[in-house]
């Protein structure tokens, strides 16, 4: 007998229009049905994601299936879209990730308990949608799909860094991601109690698998722009199915590099193509009208199409293509002498504090400074934000492989995150860079001086850290005025830069601080422009700046006399001579607009002197009060 979904499927009116596949249409209904809950309004960041499962959803029950079920469809298609929501957040805090759907995680952002907390809670909600369909089987089968769904999580963590059977590793990913596709596809026959549940689930896993392996293969391909870092999956140990192709030593890179049987990754795109095809037949099966489905379906083939294919271009015309050893303007980086050049020509004052350095110290430091110039380079080089983009995700893509591989590799970059990895120091702190570098590919104003220190923290406080940490200074109090005098440098940066941000579309100066001082971005740009001079009320605003400035350098000279000798030193003339700006930009009447400020020779070697003599006063101080120079000591001076 026929069922009534059947008749639904082969209905006159079946085909639905796009636009009640929409994904904005989709979001709004699921908003909508939201408040049958009765738990408030949904929080920010739910449902921007690509709604899949929802969208797959209502494309097999289709016209006719909305009609006749009503509300109870929607309120499936959102039980599901919150279990899938709630194992992003769990997903994130198991993997450590920073950024999904390129912006911060909950985990990253308010911590890993937080984070438990709002997944635990999406869980909930969407059992609680779940009883509201007054389904009882379509409440026992998504519960079965979410207890899948876990346990495959479970039985891939169980299996990291092993190499998995072809069997065992489908049969998992089959579970991990496949089940919630089922519980969508199969959720309007569960509802109307048809005998098509058990087919449209399993096509439902399939397509799960498939949806993974393209996730897999995106994985390996840094460009893809996925939202998420690349390699995420390949330096947490998780074995994924691109590996199979590729020798078990080899490094990713081999991927796309040809062999003896060609490019592997052009063998990995022609199995996944099959696979796809495969899928696409079992649909037109028992589900030929689910065009949404199809669609779906084949633009994941053709993103892992282009994915594939950019890379294995990309590779192509490196030179060196085993190692990634080459900055975005393609000089290679080896060893310290190469290092030390880039910091003697970009960071001038640093280098000149750098010589008074012992060399075990001297040269892991300039080899972190050059790695940041690579990523500032991957921006200021870039023509466009996109080629930045992905220059940066190659370079995360490489620094995150090199954090893990226990230094194989040569190269700037292996060898800097070996020497990160060793000295314990968390590969948060390249996060944060490369999070703090691409704030300048969406440049934004910012409020006040808490905001903009989110920025200094990242593309300052972090390297300040990181040096200190090579250094091995393990104090958290001493820490914590490396990165104040991080900050106070970026500040200074951005007194000096005024017109050079200017041109590149960036203010830096807080709104607040304009605003004070009675200042626009209009203002600046009208006397950047101009021949006249500069407004009294700028130069104010500059002061201001320069104090704050001038209060991160004193609070962090607190911590100098705490830092091993060799470092403490070569900090506190670097710390003194960027200080000796704020004297220069005054000696050219506040006009940074126009011009820039810089402190020569002569004069870097009197602050230099200067600073060794104050240190040496501090270090008696220390040495007086027993290390007590920390908080609640006698005031200095």
């Amino acid at each position: 007998m026929e069922s009534a979904l059947h008749r639904w499927l082969e209905a006159p009116d079946r085909p639905m229009v796009d636009r009640e596949l929409d994904t904005e249409h989709v979001r709004s209904q699921l908003r909508r049905i939201w408040q049958r809950l009765e738990v408030g309004e949904p929080e920010e960041g739910l449902f921007e994601g690509q709604l899949l499962r929802p969208r797959f959803a209502i494309s097999v029950a289709g016209r006719s299936g909305i009609n006749t079920l009503g509300d109870r469809i929607w309120m499936a298609a959102l039980a599901v879209e919150l279990a899938h929501e709630a194992s992003l957040v769990h997903d994130d805090i198991v993997d450590g990730a920073r950024t999904r759907r390129d912006r911060e995680t909950l985990a990253a952002s308010q911590g890993v308990g937080a984070a438990l907390i709002a997944g635990d809670q999406l869980l909930a909600r969407a059992y609680l949608s779940a009883s509201l369909t007054d389904s009882l089987p379509f409440v026992k089968s998504f519960a079965r799909a979410v207890d899948e769904t876990i346990a495959g999580e479970r039985a891939q963590g169980r299996e990291a860094g092993r190499l998995l059977e072809p069997d065992t590793a489908r049969h998992i990913a089959r579970r991990k991601s496949g089940e919630l596709f089922g519980a969508a596809l199969s959720a309007a026959a569960v509802l109307s109690e048809s005998g098509e549940a058990d087919g449209l689930r399993e096509l439902g896993r399939d397509l799960g698998l498939l949806y993974q392996r393209v996730d897999d293969l995106l994985d390996f391909c840094p460009g893809a722009g996925t939202g998420k870092p690349p390699l995420v999956d390949l330096s947490g140990g998780l074995w994924t199915w691109p590996r199979r192709y590729i020798a078990a030593e080899s490094g990713p890179e081999a991927l796309f590099l040809p062999g003896e049987e060609g490019v592997p990754a052009l063998q990995a795109l022609g199995d996944l193509q099959s696979e796809g095809a495969a899928v696409l037949r079992r649909l037109d099966s028992v589900a030929p009208h689910a065009r949404e489905v199809r669609s779906g379906i084949e633009g994941w083939l053709k993103l892992a199409g282009r994915a594939v294919r950019r890379e294995i271009a990309e590779h192509a015309s490196v030179s060196l293509p085993r190692q990634v050893t080459t900055d975005p303007g393609g000089r290679a980086f080896r060893g310290p002498e190469e290092a030390m050049r880039v910091l003697a020509q970009h960071g001038r004052t640093f280098y000149f504090a750098s010589r008074l350095m012992p060399s075990e110290v001297r040269e892991p430091t300039a080899r972190i400074y050059a790695f940041c110039r690579m990523v500032d380079d991957a921006v200021d080089g870039a023509s466009e934000p996109r080629e930045a983009e992905r220059a940066l995700r190659r370079i995360e893509a490489a620094a995150r492989l090199g954090y893990k591989r226990e230094g194989k590799g040569e190269d700037l970059v292996s060898r800097t995150m070996e020497e990160m990895r060793t000295a314990g120091i968390s590969f948060q702190l390249v996060e944060e860079l490369m999070e703090g570098v691409r704030m300048d590919l969406r440049p934004r104003r910012y409020e006040d001086l808490d905001d903009l220190r989110t920025y200094t923290h990242r593309v300052a406080g972090v390297v300040g850290l990181w040096i200190a940490g090579v250094a091995g200074v393990r104090d958290p109090w001493a820490l914590e005025l490396a990165d104040e005098l991080g900050h106070a440098m970026q500040l200074t940066n951005i007194a000096r830069d005024v017109g050079a941000d200017l041109g590149l579309g960036r203010i830096y100066l807080p709104t607040e601080l304009l605003e004070r001082h009675r200042l626009s971005g209009a203002d600046l740009v009208r006397m950047a422009e101009g021949d006249g001079p500069i407004s009294p009320a700028f130069a104010a605003a500059l002061e201001e700046l320069m104090g704050w400035a001038d209060a991160g350098y004193g609070a962090a000279a607190q911590a100098l006399p705490r830092l091993p000798a060799g470092y403490r030193r070569a900090m506190a003339v670097a710390a003194r001579v960027y200080q000796g700006i704020h004297r220069e930009i005054r000696r050219n009447g506040y006009d940074t607009l126009r011009r820039r400020a810089h402190t020569g020779t002569i004069r870097k070697g009197i602050l230099g002197l200067g600073a060794l003599r104050d240190l040496g006063a501090s270090e008696r101080r220390e040495a007086h009060w027993g290390g007590k120079e920390g908080p609640g000591a006698p005031p200095a001076g």
